[in-house]
């Protein structure tokens, strides 16, 4: 049975497990808010550029570009964004068993880019090809390392070495929906259509409808990957919150049930104590009667 003295300590030791998961809750609260400030904005970047991405493609008609018909390289890019922190429930290990699901749904060679710690350690524990890593980036997304990780790719593209881009991250849906899913970038989905706008209207190139895309995809693809990269930051503050919250109401139910374990044996060493000094003093007072 636990002493006394064990008790106390593992009392002390839950006390302050359960203030540093308080207040890793409340500064997960404060960076949601940002991530979710900084998602909401550079949403409407991201839908611009994928309007200017589809209004050209669908006024070149029938011109062809790398980016819309890639010869067939028989191989892929990924692009998988997690997290470089655990102690945020099972939001790590879903992204990574989303990326390694989509990749052996592929039946062909996939080059990954990593952006996380988490998705670099499981890739590679499972021999998959790692061409580049980005750490440090899940707390405080930056245009520059989306901007990296998306050039890559886009280099694996234009040399050929791959025919296809895909971003594999977890969808800021709700603060109960936080669901991992996978978007095809590259080649630019083809659309039927002429160079006419159906009100009527003309829509010319300059220099041509070439350099227009080769000029607008790589920005495209650099917002969706920050695009990307923002909401698994909020996705990934969001899960630690909730996980927080459990681990919090988890170290107050035990102590709840320590504390009345510790004050049972407490008061069962006291009533020994007690029972042992009234048998110590009758024993002392039989011994001077006699």
């Amino acid at each position: 049975m636990e002493s006394v003295q064990g008790l106390k300590l593992r009392l002390r030791s839950i006390s302050s497990t359960r203030q540093i998961t308080r207040s890793m809750q409340m500064i997960a609260s404060t960076k949601v808010q940002k991530a979710l400030r900084r998602m909401h904005q550079n949403a409407c970047y991201v839908e611009y550029f994928g309007d200017v991405v589809r209004n050209v493609v669908r006024f070149t008609g029938g011109v062809r570009h790398g980016y819309t018909t890639p010869p067939d390289a028989g191989c892929s890019a990924i692009i998988a964004v997690s997290g470089n922190r655990g102690l945020c429930g099972a939001y790590n290990s879903n992204v990574c068993r989303e990326a390694v699901t989509q990749i052996r749904s592929m039946n062909r060679n996939v080059l990954c880019v990593a952006v996380g710690g988490k998705i670099r350690d499981h890739l590679r524990r499972r021999k998959y090809i790692v061409k580049r890593a980005f750490d440090g980036a899940s707390e405080s997304p930056s245009y520059e390392t989306a901007r990296d990780a998306g050039g890559t790719a886009l280099e694996l593209y234009k040399e050929g070495a791959v025919d296809s881009i895909f971003i594999v991250y977890t969808r800021y849906e709700s603060a109960l929906s936080l669901r991992p899913l996978t978007k095809r970038i590259l080649p630019l989905p083809s659309m039927d259509g002429d160079d006419r706008d159906p009100r009527g209207r003309q829509m010319c190139f300059e220099p041509s409808a070439d350099g227009v895309l080769d000029g607008v995809v790589p920005l495209y693809l650099s917002a969706c990957v920050f695009g990307a990269m923002l909401n698994a930051a909020a996705c990934e503050q969001n899960a630690r919150i909730v996980s927080m919250d459990a681990a919090s109401r988890n170290c107050a139910d035990m102590i709840e049930r320590l504390s009345l374990q510790y004050n049972r044996l407490r008061q069962s060493c006291i009533t020994q104590e007690l029972n042992e000094i009234v048998s110590g003093a009758e024993a002392l007072l039989t011994t001077e009667e006699s």
